[in-house]
């Protein structure tokens, strides 16, 4: 799931135009993913000017989620 918190930096950085630390990173396991593909959809919250905060949603084959970052 770490390529989860990648998704959300590119995110970030297609918002301010260039790449972004990390500065937490979390991720809450739901559930164990079916299937062989997980897909993974980011939704920017909020773009600060020395924070931004970045939810990041993955599923598995069955749509179900699977996991939080």
């Amino acid at each position: 799931m770490r390529r989860s918190s990648t998704l959300g930096d590119f995110a970030i950085g297609m918002l301010v135009g260039g790449g972004v630390p990390t500065i937490n990173f979390r991720t809450d396991y739901l559930r164990p993913a079916i299937g062989d593909a997980l897909v993974a959809v980011a939704r920017v919250r909020r773009v600060g000017k020395t924070a931004s905060v970045v939810d990041v949603e993955v599923v598995d084959d069955q749509e179900r989620l699977v996991a939080l970052d």
